[in-house]
């Protein structure tokens, strides 16, 4: 299971920096529209954690004869999910730090706009206030790498729950 669980954290790991790659390659030399780039910025993150599907079928079906029981299952997934997980959270914390660290301010810019159509200016500036101090927080390294910690690791851990209802077989009875 050891093996099967590391390659697959590998290969997921890898995606994810190529995706991330790409992705940056993308949106610096096309100049998509803010929304777009979230879009982009999400097939990233969710692309990658495709191998957590495959790895649990690879274990249910070369390992497990075909059968796999949802705990099983998840344990696999969850194992799987690790090392995307701390991954993606170094990649995306030295990109937003040292690559390109008006990152945040550029997203925070284009929402402070979004904001100011829709809020009274009451509501508006304490929303300002709001965004003000998650900026402040986020350029923060650890704060930085703790949030997607949290973020990747609960789509992981949803990637799996949903890969391990869909795989879980149960032996057939002998008759």
């Amino acid at each position: 299971m050891k093996k099967i669980i590391l390659r697959y954290s590998i290969y997921s790991s890898i995606a994810e920096f190529v995706c991330f790659v790409l992705t940056w390659l993308i949106i610096d030399i096309t100049h998509v529209e803010h929304k777009t780039q979230g879009a982009i910025g999400y097939v990233t993150i969710i692309v990658p954690m495709l191998f957590v599907y495959f790895g649990i079928r690879y274990y249910r079906d070369k390992i497990k004869n075909g059968n796999i029981k949802f705990l099983e299952a998840l344990k696999v997934g969850l194992l799987i999910v690790i090392m995307p997980t701390i991954s993606f959270a170094i990649i995306e914390t030295v990109y937003v730090l040292y690559i390109e660290p008006d990152f945040y301010d550029k997203i925070f810019a284009f929402d402070i706009e979004e904001y100011r159509k829709i809020l009274s200016p009451e509501k508006f500036a304490i929303k300002l206030k709001e965004m003000q101090e998650q900026l402040r927080s986020i350029k923060n390294p650890l704060t930085n790498f703790c949030e997607m910690i949290l973020t990747i690791g609960a789509l992981g851990v949803i990637v799996t729950l949903i890969s391990s209802l869909l795989l879980m077989r149960k032996a057939k009875q002998a008759a």
